[in-house]
């Protein structure tokens, strides 16, 4: 039982409730019928994104256990009761998956999807890993989040069920991964001190932690307000016009919702210099990013399956 605990920990479990909406996402706004949401290549999808984000947890744990040491101690420990030798065969056996599953995909036609899949490995072995270790590289350190994490798996569900990039889809994606980047840089800021510590450098290091928090807080307000523009311009792209009907009326009520709670999470983040000592300040915020996380991301979802329901 203490070794299912350790991976849990290892594989974030608790993060990872509220990361359902990363593939879903595309491929709901990419679907015309909610049958096709269950239909296996989507469901094969929906597994191999767990797989990838598995691999990153695993692999972001087993190479951080030093600087989890000094703050993050239940992480190392976990890395420590499984054994090194035991999380890299882990690691090792959940590419092997994802490479079976891409395979699949990739012989069954969906050829873009395959590759964002690749891709999203790769961007979650060099961000951790060494020697490239991505994010301790200053000025890069979060593009590998912002594109392996947040950018290619709702470009992966897309492609499940379309060819080519629409504009909606476009605003949306570009939304959804600089309201996520935002929320993520405060993560950046908590690990301040223990990074600097093990000589990584990130944005936090190269920018200072104020400018960060305020690029977090420009990150959150303007890519959560392109997010639900995405999803709002859905209807009218398909040729679909809004009209006064019940279901109409609950479809703009939770663009309203989606709209506050990110204006809601956007001055969370503003407010965090505010709060007196700025290092420990990010610390006692960053324990509040699961909870915008989930209600940043599943507002979104939902709105997102109502356009679904309405055609």
């Amino acid at each position: 039982m203490s070794k299912l605990k350790a991976f849990l920990t290892i594989s974030r479990a608790k993060i990872q409730l509220g990361t359902p909406p990363h593939p879903l996402l595309g491929l709901i706004l990419g679907s015309t019928a909610i049958s096709q949401l269950i239909s296996p290549p989507s469901l094969i999808y929906i597994v191999l994104y767990f797989l990838l984000i598995t691999f990153a947890c695993n692999i972001n744990c087993l190479y951080d256990v030093e600087v989890d040491e000094k703050y993050k101690k239940h992480m190392s420990h976990s890395v420590n009761e499984l054994g090194k030798s035991n999380v890299k065969k882990i690691i090792t056996t959940e590419a092997i998956a994802a490479f079976l599953l891409m395979f699949y995909l990739f012989s069954m036609g969906y050829y873009i999807t395959s590759l964002l899949a690749l891709s999203g490995l790769l961007f979650g072995y060099m961000y951790s890993a060494e020697p490239l270790r991505v994010k301790k590289k200053g000025f890069w350190s979060p593009f590998p989040v912002l594109i392996g994490l947040y950018t290619l798996p709702v470009l992966g569900g897309w492609f499940i069920f379309q060819n080519t990039i629409t504009f909606y889809i476009l605003v949306f994606v570009v939304g959804y991964a600089l309201l996520n980047e935002g929320i993520t840089l405060v993560n950046t800021c908590e690990d301040y001190k223990e990074d600097n510590e093990e000589g990584i450098k990130t944005w936090a290091h190269v920018l200072g932690m104020e400018k960060t928090i305020r690029i977090a807080f420009l990150f959150t307000f303007i890519g959560g307000l392109l997010a639900v523009l995405g999803v709002l311009l859905k209807p009218i792209m398909i040729g679909w016009s809004y009209y006064a009907t019940i279901s109409t009326f609950v479809f703009i009520a939770l663009g309203v919702l989606n709209t506050f709670l990110i204006l809601k999470t956007s001055k969370d983040i503003y407010d965090v210099p505010e709060m007196g000592d700025l290092e420990r300040s990010c610390k006692l915020a960053a324990k509040n990013m699961p909870k915008w996380f989930i209600t940043t991301r599943y507002p979104l979802l939902i709105m997102s399956i109502a356009v679904l329901l309405l055609l």
